[in-house]
């Protein structure tokens, strides 16, 4: 069977209609499957990042917005931390033992997790963790290596998470260890 000049010019141009509405079609449903992930993505980082300079002021104040955990290694939570954080060296444990670590924290006020820098993935790895056994946490929007840099007079060294002088008469009760390693508010 032989076609015709007509016939052949009536299949090229269908078949590029046909294409060109397929590649529209395509180019729709990736665009639309794009704008739900970024709406995804940007929701869940307004849930669950909180600004290190908010928390500072809160606290400041005489708020505590959420138990501040340092994920960081023991020896280097008790060179420097930020002041009210305790400690639960994260990057040694197993998903079992960080839920237990978690568990074993005070529940009144939600937990807020910091690393060793803005970038580092420990922070959100342990999030992960903690969200698939049940357990919410926050994150700084920085890690120690901005803490350090930008909060320095916020710094206190030492196995405990200390006390914030405030620039107020509000006292300020963070979490103390009783000497056996459980915490109390």
């Amino acid at each position: 069977m032989s076609l015709n000049r007509n016939q052949l010019i009536f299949i090229v141009l269908a078949s590029a209609v046909v294409g060109a509405l397929a590649a529209l079609t395509a180019s729709n449903f990736l665009n639309s499957g794009n704008s739900g992930l970024i709406s995804d993505f940007y929701a869940t980082e307004v849930a669950v990042s909180v600004s290190p300079s908010d928390f500072i002021n809160h606290l400041k104040t005489g708020q505590l917005d959420g138990l501040l955990v340092d994920l960081r290694s023991q020896k280097e939570y008790e060179k420097a931390h930020l002041v009210t954080a305790v400690n639960v060296p994260a990057g040694g444990m197993s998903a079992q033992q960080l839920v237990l670590a978690f568990n074993n924290l005070p529940k009144d006020k939600p937990f807020i997790t910091y690393c060793y820098s803005s970038y580092c993935m420990l922070s959100k790895n342990v999030g992960k963790k903690l969200a698939e056994n049940g357990i919410y946490a926050k994150h700084l929007t920085a890690g120690w290596y901005e803490i350090n840099r930008d909060f320095n007079d916020y710094i206190i060294a030492g196995k405990g998470p200390g006390i914030l002088k405030t620039d107020g008469n509000y006292p300020i009760r963070p979490c103390q260890t009783d000497g056996s390693g459980e915490l109390s508010c």
